[in-house]
């Protein structure tokens, strides 16, 4: 049998206790094994179709706390801070880097010398391999993402008196700004300072610079780095005129 079991009344056990609402019979009534009945399989059964999720319901050895393996490892974080309205397109821009199409796209833009300082090319190795190597580090890296949200209040401009900031808003401006930010995280476990410096290379090239283009017209783009370092990575837009002042928009 393909299942391997010797004792009869194993099968008995398993139907009647692991399958039971997993099963049932074709013609109704309750629920009995004989040899000559009619089965199918019930809507209860899609949330066990993974075979991990299977194997630790039918299995007669439950794990516990103690069969997990514990294991540490140092840690890179960036956080990448922006305006909630742009979530949305923020989603479909990192979720199109999780394919492999994308990112051979992108890999084969960043420049040659750059890359092979951090992956070196091996001798007659061609450009498929070479790709593929640089893809098997991502895939072991870049697993995913999670976004949270926070609410915060901010200046629009310089600290002004209330008589400023009520004639700010006479001229269809706010002084005090509430915004829901959307906060991007990205964990990197590492073990080598190398490591972690190709990480740094790969998340600049592959994720910073597409996040940036999406969020284009803010005036200012924070991440924060975690990690050897603690880092605040700012972005700032060039003013659109130089030397503009409110007194001149009146």
């Amino acid at each position: 049998m393909v299942t391997g079991w010797k004792k009869p009344g194993t099968y008995r056990t398993y139907l009647q206790k692991q399958y039971r609402g997993l099963i049932e019979n074709v013609e109704g009534g309750s629920f009995r094994i004989s040899t000559t009945g009619q089965y199918r399989v019930t809507e209860s059964f899609r949330k066990l179709v993974e075979w991990p999720k299977f194997r630790q319901h039918v299995t007669q050895v439950r794990p516990v706390g103690g069969d997990y393996y514990y294991g540490s490892s140092s840690v890179l974080i960036y956080d990448f801070l922006m305006p909630l309205t742009h979530e949305t397109s923020l989603r479909t821009t990192l979720d199109a880097l999780f394919f492999k199409e994308t990112l051979l796209v992108k890999l084969r833009t960043i420049n040659s010398t750059n890359l092979e300082a951090h992956f070196s090319r091996l001798t007659s190795e061609s450009d498929d391999d070479y790709f593929s190597r640089v893809l098997s580090f991502i895939e072991a890296r870049f697993v995913g993402y999670s976004i949270s949200h926070v609410d915060g209040r901010f200046r629009s401009v310089g600290i002004l008196d209330y008589d400023d900031a009520a004639a700010l808003y006479k001229r269809g401006r706010r002084y005090l700004i509430d915004e829901t930010t959307a906060v991007t995280r990205f964990i990197f476990p590492y073990e080598t300072n190398e490591e972690v410096k190709t990480i740094r290379f790969l998340f600049q090239q592959l994720f910073v610079k597409s996040m940036i283009q999406l969020v284009e017209g803010e005036g200012q783009i924070w991440m924060l780095e975690n990690g050897p370092e603690r880092l605040v990575h700012i972005w700032r837009a060039p003013s659109v005129c130089e030397g503009e002042s409110d007194e001149e928009e009146e």
